[in-house]
């Protein structure tokens, strides 16, 4: 009877895999054209553009204490020749991390699903789970539209638009990892793993209890290896557009 059961099994996998591969192709294709959009208009170089100078205008404030004019020159040639090296680790971020996101986020939500079924000796199967993860990440792609759309609409930088709890923060400084996590907790992000927890629900994996806690859990690692991410490459740039 397994045996027989088997091939069957296999079918429905793969006719999963062929529903839900073309959606998340279509949520990667927009998000590249997105990112691209963004990249073709400017809005990406200007920021890195404004870090740039803003070090220059640092270095030039305090070249009074340079031992001549020399150093501070080299220090401002050095501070634009970087703006190149960021603008490489930015693109790499848009055009590949990005995309890679909504992939490794739809198969870790099937993943989890799959398993808090089997655990709680339920029915599963993969092939659903998969398909409506991925077509859930148009949640994040919407996001990712009204964000780079308000941009436009608006005239402003990306860091000065906000679709998370950031908006609520009340004004002021705040240590980076509050302000990264902030901006990472976005309302978007929050609906699309509000649906992917429901969807499990009503497949019938998970009770809304376990299915909330398993996306929770899914969000918080996204959110903390984000933010990681983030203080690494806020540090390193820092003291590269800063440091005189």
């Amino acid at each position: 009877m397994d045996l027989a059961a088997s091939p069957v099994t296999t079918g429905t996998t793969r006719a999963g895999e062929a529903r839900g591969a073309p959606i998340l192709g279509l949520w990667i294709g927009l998000t590249l054209a997105l990112h691209l959009a963004m990249w073709a208009t400017g809005g990406r170089t200007a920021a890195l553009a404004t870090a740039v100078e803003g070090g220059v205008t640092r270095i030039e404030r305090d070249g009074a204490a340079a031992p001549s004019d020399e150093v501070v020159r080299k220090a401002v040639e050095l501070q634009r020749a970087a703006l190149p090296f960021w603008a490489v680790v930015r693109l790499l971020g848009d055009f590949l991390f990005e995309p890679a996101a909504l992939a490794i986020r739809a198969a870790a939500a099937a993943v989890g699903f799959c398993a808090c079924a089997a655990l709680a000796g339920r029915r599963w199967k993969f092939d659903r789970a998969w398909a409506d993860c991925a077509r859930l990440q148009g949640w994040w792609v919407l996001g990712l539209a009204v964000r780079l759309g308000l941009v436009a609409w608006l005239r402003r930088s990306e860091e000065d638009v906000e679709t998370s709890i950031a908006l609520f923060l009340p004004p002021g400084a705040y240590p980076a990892a509050i302000g990264l996590a902030a901006r990472r907790v976005d309302f978007f992000a929050l609906l699309g793993w509000l649906a992917t927890a429901l969807a499990g629900r009503r497949r019938g994996e998970a009770n809304l209890a376990t299915a909330l806690a398993l996306c929770g859990s899914l969000a918080a690692v996204e959110v903390a290896a984000r933010v990681g991410v983030g203080l690494f490459l806020g540090s390193a740039m820092r003291l590269a557009l800063s440091a005189p």
